[in-house]
């Protein structure tokens, strides 16, 4: 009786060490796969690269992960702000006067600042300790 209940209790330690380390790999390469569609909208900003950095923003890390809950809402964050900045940038493209598109580009790169500064945090998240917001 006293084997089986230790077996029962290695092998439930087991699985959950295995379901551990699957939730681990799988927040590694969600985390990876948004920062590598960032940094290809920052290189070539349009809508397909918007689309692919908006799903890859929508990830859903595991607890495991250290500041798990913040990395998602500035990954939110920074897809908000790249859709704004294609938008503006359609907007600048169509405006006639130039004074109104000197103030949208003004606007333009105010938000890719904004954008920038919000994916820099994301990174010092992901290197900061826990629950470090």
């Amino acid at each position: 009786m006293r084997k089986t209940l230790t077996l029962c209790a290695v092998s439930v330690l087991i699985l959950g060490a295995a379901v551990a380390c699957s939730m681990g790999r799988h927040d590694v390469h969600a985390l990876s796969e948004f920062s590598a569609s960032y940094e290809h909208f920052d290189n070539t900003v349009s809508e397909e690269t918007l689309n692919d950095l908006q799903v890859k923003a929508a990830m859903k890390i595991s607890s495991i992960t250290k500041n798990d809950g913040a990395m998602m809402k500035v990954a939110q964050q920074v897809a908000d702000l790249a859709a704004s900045e294609v938008s503006l940038g359609k907007a600048s493209q169509l405006e006639n006067g130039r004074e109104a598109r000197v103030e949208l580009n003004t606007r333009l790169t105010a938000l890719q600042l904004e954008r920038k500064a919000a994916y820099a945090h994301f990174q010092r998240l992901l290197a900061a300790p826990p629950n470090s917001d």
